[in-house]
């Protein structure tokens, strides 16, 4: 027998009806609050507990002056009528048997609601919210179905393409949208198929990734994209914040080689003045001439953020300068 599961109370349903009566229940209502808050969720003998220590001594009261024909759902209030001038005024006037009755303290009558008595517009927005936050967790949860996906359908406002290329060019005019190092993009066809689906079917804005939940719906997630200018990938800057599943779509090994497509280093020539740097992650280039030995230091992308960086001068390199005789100022210090 099939069943459902609802993941804000980790309660498994049977049947359609027991399901429908604890979407309605306020145990449910108040789950699916501390679920959009951050928090886990609560027993329902644990939240019964709580409803039966609130309504310990809370009663309402209603406090009444038939002399004046008022009603008061506060001491306070109640009070500063009967001292109020338009009060004390009336029971001078009145007979010495009427004003002499101050007022009346009764319980307040708790209005009669049922559960069949519900608005219904409440209860179908009330139920509509619970299976799409239903839906979208047992979306993450579980292995979703594949869609297939035209690669030449734009995917930010689904214009029928006849080539891939034709595409990307309509996704670059129209939306802005920029393919990073398109020169070395193998699989284009690929890669417009692994954003669309993100896009399409998960929800999911391209730049924000992971940084933020899934969207709603698709129109939401395109007029954020337009919004906020993510028509893009975040891949190319070189951060620690890159896609890396977007590396598989690329191949920089054309790059590495030179106009007749030979390696740049050979692999045992040890004249060439060309070395890897510690770690093989940089190509050390000397280059000797009557002038002197000139190095150089070829990084790859993957360390650019650390090559943009400026550290501040030792204080040794500030010592050195001072102590220059190149600087006018002390010259007086070269024997």
């Amino acid at each position: 027998m099939p069943t459902t599961t609802c993941n804000a109370c980790n309660v498994v349903f049977v049947d359609d009806e027991r399901k429908r009566i604890h979407y309605r229940s306020e145990w449910h209502r108040y789950n699916l609050k501390r679920k959009v808050a951050g928090v886990p969720g609560v027993t329902e003998a644990l939240f019964l507990a709580w409803e039966a220590a609130l309504s310990i001594g809370t009663t309402p009261t209603l406090y009444t002056c038939p002399l004046c024909e008022k009603e008061y759902t506060s001491s306070r209030a109640h009070e500063q009528h009967l001292s109020s001038r338009s009060h004390l005024m009336r029971a001078a006037s009145q007979e010495p048997s009427r004003s002499s009755t101050a007022g009346g303290i009764t319980p307040l009558p708790v209005r009669a609601t049922t559960t069949v008595e519900e608005d219904g517009d409440d209860e179908l927005a009330n139920e509509s919210t619970s299976n799409s936050m239903q839906a979208d967790s047992s979306r993450r949860d579980e292995e979703m179905e594949e869609v297939d996906l035209d690669p030449s359908c734009c995917f930010m406002c689904d214009l029928k393409h006849g080539t891939v290329d034709d595409c990307m060019v309509h996704l670059h005019r129209k939306h802005g949208f920029f393919v990073p190092d398109s020169e070395y993009l193998k699989d284009s066809c690929g890669f417009l198929t692994y954003v669309g689906l993100k896009v399409k079917r998960d929800f999911i804005c391209l730049y924000c990734d992971d940084r933020r939940r899934a969207f709603q719906s698709l129109e939401a997630v395109r007029k954020h994209m337009h919004a906020k200018g993510h028509c893009k990938v975040r891949f190319g800057d070189g951060g620690d914040d890159e896609a890396p599943d977007l590396e598989d779509f690329y191949d920089y090994s054309s790059s590495y080689a030179d106009v007749d497509g030979k390696q740049l280093v050979a692999a045992a020539d040890g004249n060439c003045g060309i070395e890897l740097g510690i770690g093989g992650s940089e190509l050390v280039i000397t280059n000797k001439s009557g002038k002197g030995t000139r190095v150089r230091s070829l990084g790859s992308r993957e360390f650019i953020r650390y090559y943009r960086q400026k550290p501040r001068p030792s204080l040794l390199r500030q010592v050195v300068l001072l102590r220059s005789p190149c600087r006018p100022d002390t010259r007086a210090w070269v024997w």
